[in-house]
């Protein structure tokens, strides 16, 4: 098992856009010298709960900042966003990085954001597959000539072409039943998000499995991510209470329509947020329930950034002692 982090960049009244930007580069200067694999940013638009629009632009920052750690999206919207810029970017991070650039990607989860970027809702599933067969096309080819209901043009040649052979690695994060059947069928490894239950996770993994065995895929070379936020304190409550300050915007945005009280209480039980058993113990079961091979965690609902060094530091020693391969 390995262990990366990602980045929300949630702002709240606490919380400016300048602290927040400037945190994530320093905690990314921070674990490039220790054993995380990688560093992965999240992607939002118009809203507080996650400022940074454009996640692949803040991963070749960050690439220059770091020598080691692997670092890229966690959830590049490819439906909202035009598939020959999106393979001319990661080309672009994969080759200046030598191979460090990831590409996390995602379907859109706002029909808001559909609308805005001029995007077919109707036909979302289907738009989604096909921004991604010219992305995969040109990482892995160099070139690619689609010919569908949303993108017809000749044959180009996409610059510049990958460093990593295959271009570089990537993820899809599970946001529908659709996008995990999909995934499955291709072989494409999931992101598992932090604010689905167990019992959500758990059922995803389970139609990835029976989806990819039957169409040959090996599961053995599937290595699935799971988000898990962290927010460790020997004062259980209070970590408690820092985490669900958070995380409690988001959640009204993102689950209108579940009981506010509830979900943050599931949030909160099923991510690492307490004592050190709580943490624990919560990991271990989020890990099982999906059989996630990698781990992401965020230390951005600790809100000292001593004390999120201090954790990571904690989780780093973990991982010399225990998961170094």
């Amino acid at each position: 098992m390995k262990f990366g982090l990602f980045f929300l960049n949630f702002i709240n009244s606490t919380t400016v856009q300048e602290q927040s930007l400037a945190r994530m580069q320093e905690i990314t200067e921070y674990v490039d010298k220790l054993n995380f694999k990688q560093i992965l940013v999240y992607e939002n638009h118009f809203s507080v709960n996650g400022i940074v629009g454009a996640p692949l632009t803040v991963s070749g920052f960050l690439l220059g900042l770091t020598e080691k750690i692997k670092i890229g999206s966690l959830n590049h919207i490819i439906t909202t966003h035009h598939p020959v810029r999106i393979a001319e970017e990661a080309g672009l991070l994969d080759q200046l990085s030598e191979g460090r650039f990831v590409l996390g990607f995602s379907d859109c989860e706002k029909k808001d954001e559909m609308h805005f970027f001029n995007r077919p809702d109707k036909y979302q599933q289907q738009l989604f597959e096909e921004c991604y067969e010219i992305i995969n096309d040109a990482l892995t080819t160099g070139y690619c000539n689609p010919d569908n209901d949303f993108y017809s043009f000749p044959k180009i040649s996409v610059n510049p072409h990958a460093y990593t052979p295959g271009g570089p690695k990537q993820y899809v994060t599970a946001t529908s039943h659709h996008v995990v059947e999909w995934a499955a069928k291709k072989g494409i490894p999931l992101i598992f998000k932090w604010d689905d239950s167990n019992d959500i996770r758990h059922e995803y993994a389970e139609k990835y499995k029976a989806i990819a065995d039957k169409h040959g895929v090996d599961l053995s070379e599937i290595d699935h991510q799971l988000m898990i936020l962290v927010n460790y304190n020997e004062d259980s409550k209070k970590a408690k209470e820092e985490t669900r300050s958070f995380i409690c915007d988001y959640i009204l945005e993102m689950h209108p329509n579940e009981n506010l009280e509830k979900k943050l209480e599931e949030i909160i039980t099923e991510n690492a947020v307490g004592d050190y058993t709580e943490c624990i113990t919560a990991a271990k079961l989020a890990i099982e329930k999906c059989g996630a091979k990698d781990v992401l965690l965020s230390f951005e609902p600790i809100s000292d950034l001593m004390c999120q060094k201090e954790v990571i530091d904690i989780v780093d020693d973990n991982i010399k002692k225990y998961h170094m391969e």
